[in-house]
């Protein structure tokens, strides 16, 4: 079984949903009380998903035509469609955060850099009075998001810093700002690699990205970002990674970069779609009021759309 493709030209139309409109946020949860009264809770799937039913209400045929157009073109939930939240589709610099991305998982805090070219898009939840917050995935979007890094816009192209964000499931690719060829790699508890020159702007605490290393080893250190624990050398162009290389085999080669660094805020702003699917593969109706043509109004009473998640 495959994921479930989705058709980013299908959306599910506005009228319909002034149609009428009823939704639900569901987490699964496994529940028990026992005898003595005492309750326990095992989180089964910790992340919300959404769902909304439209159609509630008399409609236009001409509105509920679209609905059984989106329906054919879809395969009745085969392929997913999207859809704007009328209660949930925008987010600011005050809650839009980006988050690394790497070899497919999250990777560093919300909202900061972590010397990863690759960012997924989140939005922030939180309780009033709380510090809690939960995140959000964001993939689906009805224009390019804006991108702020510590504060200042940043630019979509190719120079150094600049960034790009993906066709969907989209995500943030940043350039790098600058880059070195390395020189010299030692291993051991921790690695020590020399730049050809240093780097502007990495301070201990900082993360270095590597790439291109030689050696049966070199995986260890490549695509990755790396700790940096000091900075030395004549030239401060050597750089004494947290990774631990003890007895392996890498040899200079490749290149270090400097990405969005861990004291960097990365926020965005923007509106965004909800990737939807059909629940059923049937989809009732009812002639509410029959007569001439552009007169007829339809019932769909009970037509599900369900968020899916896409990675």
């Amino acid at each position: 079984m495959t994921g479930i493709v989705v058709l980013p030209s299908v959306i599910v139309p506005k009228g319909i949903v002034l149609a009428g409109l009823s939704g639900v946020h569901s987490r699964q949860n496994e529940r028990s009380r026992n005898q003595g009264g005492f309750g326990a809770v095992n989180v089964i799937r910790d992340v919300t998903l959404r769902a909304w039913q439209v159609g509630t209400g008399p409609m236009d045929l001409a509105l509920s035509e679209q609905l059984f157009g989106i329906y054919e073109v879809t395969d009745a939930g085969a392929y997913a469609m999207l859809y704007e939240d009328p209660i949930d589709s925008t987010f600011s610099v005050g809650n839009g955060a980006l988050q690394g991305y790497l070899a497919g998982d999250e990777f560093g805090a919300v909202g900061f850099g972590n010397g990863t070219p690759n960012y997924g898009i989140r939005k922030i939840y939180t309780a009033r009075g709380s510090a809690l917050t939960r995140a959000r995935a964001l993939t689906r979007f009805i224009a390019t998001p804006s991108l702020f890094r510590g504060g200042s816009p940043v630019t979509m192209g190719a120079a150094p810093g600049n960034a790009a964000v993906s066709a969907g499931p989209s995500y943030v690719t940043f350039v790098a700002d600058a880059s070195r060829t390395v020189t010299a790699v030692a291993v051991g508890a921790t690695t020590q690699l020399t730049l050809a020159t240093s780097i502007p702007g990495f301070v201990v605490g900082g993360r270095l990205w590597l790439q291109d290393l030689a050696g049966a080893d070199a995986a260890l250190l490549n695509n990755l970002s790396h700790e940096i624990t000091a900075i030395t050398g004549g030239g401060l162009n050597v750089y004494t990674l947290a990774t631990n290389t003890a007895g392996k085999t890498i040899t200079a080669a490749g290149t270090g970069k400097k990405y969005p660094q861990p004291d960097e805020t990365l926020t965005c702003a923007g509106s965004f779609f909800v990737p939807v699917q059909f629940r059923d593969d049937n989809l009732n109706w009812d002639l509410a009021i029959a007569g001439p043509t552009n007169r007829r109004q339809v019932v769909i009473p009970a037509c599900f759309i369900d968020e899916i998640r896409e990675a």
